[in-house]
């Protein structure tokens, strides 16, 4: 895959860092989904591929000690911008290259077998064809038992939206390269139509989001989605069929909400979708039933299913702590399936014992307030918690480790490379 189908020069992707990558919520997600997770008490090797303007791999790399992080980029200037990140980290856990993923499938030999692979929007860029090379990457370098995270722009809630990127494109491309100056005639455009009252907008609601995003951000992740030349939109079951060529399992979604679908499907659409015994066609459905236009997958290398007791072994070894600050607490759960109002029986007992100190799971489920709650209903609060900010699950193993990098990374976010973010104008955030 060339770089330049990838991504579109002189634009750089949106900056932030994506709870889905850190490896802790990757392997949480395998527990909640009833399948063995990568064990995060002992060394691992993690790779991102298309890191884009950030300080994920720093950070994931400063907060698991006992991971060996690898990122790699086809762009000279995210390699540039990823120099001062480096330094945060131990020099022997972060290692950048410069590659493609073709060049990375093909000829990069000195990798070693990876525990996580993390691909952050490459997929839908890839090209007509091009997905294979990633399927290649991942039969070379992923362990048996390995994880990845996969996203990209979904069907079938990208279709209607897929004129609106044929208008974006012809507009900002019309004049040579696109440009931040393209992209803004291509938004005054689109609003020039629908001020005139073009019918198109009239009669396609759901293109909203779109056009939300389209006036509100720069124009650097709208702008990788409709003007790279490799873009696609697809469907779960051609991917998954994909995957499936390098022995990839679908395991479900990294989105911790959406692992409860009757938070977000009707009885009638759940009972619908308890008729689909193939599981491809399944989330086919689903995908149906939700109008969904992004997706962030995991898929793991020889899926293995757990019983209920091993299940519950698992969450025994996580633990829950706080990321809020206590006044901003609250039991309206935002989250990507909407809003979740949170039982204030169950929710208040476990947030404050959590103002108080972290806890483990076992420990919040002895909280006599929660009786008879399962520690897997435990598990349900920390998902949903973690889902809306507001709290983080970890493990109580790999807690113990020394993370000596960490107060580094935090004092150089309040340093001169958050500065050169906010001063060009970017925003980091959670997604």
């Amino acid at each position: 895959m060339e770089c330049k189908q990838a991504y579109v020069a002189g634009i750089d992707d949106p900056s932030g860092f994506y709870r889905e990558a850190s490896p802790v919520h990757l392997s949480f997600s395998c527990v909640l989904h009833g399948v063995e997770p990568v064990a995060l008490d002992r060394p691992f090797n993690y790779l991102e591929l298309g890191w884009g303007p950030d300080l994920a791999a720093s950070a994931l790399a400063a907060a698991n000690p006992q991971g060996r992080f690898y990122a790699i980029d086809c762009r000279p200037a995210q390699m540039q911008c990823a120099r001062e990140p480096t330094q945060v980290a131990e020099p022997d856990k972060l290692c950048v290259l410069e590659y493609s993923v073709a060049e990375v499938a093909a000829r990069l030999t000195e990798l070693p077998p990876m525990d996580f692979i993390a691909l952050r929007g490459l997929y839908s860029r890839a090209g007509a064809g091009q997905p294979q090379c990633i399927v290649d990457l991942i039969s070379r370098c992923l362990k048996p038992g390995g994880i990845v995270w996969l996203n990209y722009d979904a069907m079938p809630g990208w279709s209607p939206s897929l004129p609106l990127q044929r208008l974006i494109r012809e507009r900002a491309c019309s004049d040579g390269p696109a440009t931040h100056k393209q992209m803004s005639a291509a938004r005054e455009m689109v609003q020039q139509l629908q001020a005139a009252g073009a019918s198109f907008f009239d009669g396609n609601p759901n293109l909203q989001y779109q056009l939300d995003s389209l006036r509100q951000e720069e124009g650097g992740y709208l702008a990788q989605a409709c003007l790279s030349e490799g873009w696609t939109a697809f469907y779960h079951a051609d991917v998954a069929r994909v995957m499936a060529g390098a022995k990839m399992d679908y395991v479900g979604p990294a989105d911790l909400a959406q692992a409860f679908p009757r938070l977000y499907l009707t009885p009638q659409q759940q009972q619908l979708l308890a008729t689909v015994d193939d599981p491809i066609l399944r989330e086919t459905v689903k995908d149906y039933l939700c109008n969904t236009s992004w997706r962030s997958d995991i898929y793991l290398r020889g899926v293995r299913r757990m019983t209920s007791s091993r299940r519950e072994l698992w969450l025994r070894q996580l633990g829950l702590s706080l990321t809020s600050l206590p006044d901003s607490l609250t039991l309206d759960l935002e989250l990507s399936i909407g809003m979740v109002k949170a039982d204030p029986r169950f929710y208040e007992p476990v947030l404050n014992a959590l103002v108080r100190r972290p806890h483990s799971l076992v420990e919040l489920a002895e909280i006599p307030a929660l009786f008879p709650l399962r520690l897997e209903d435990i598990g349900q609060m920390a998902a949903l918690l973690t889902a809306s900010g507001q709290a983080g699950v970890h493990f109580l193993g790999a807690g113990e480790l020394p993370v000596a990098p960490v107060p580094r990374l935090a004092a150089a976010q309040s340093d001169a490379i958050i500065m050169r973010y906010a001063s060009a104008g970017r925003t980091l955030h959670k997604r």
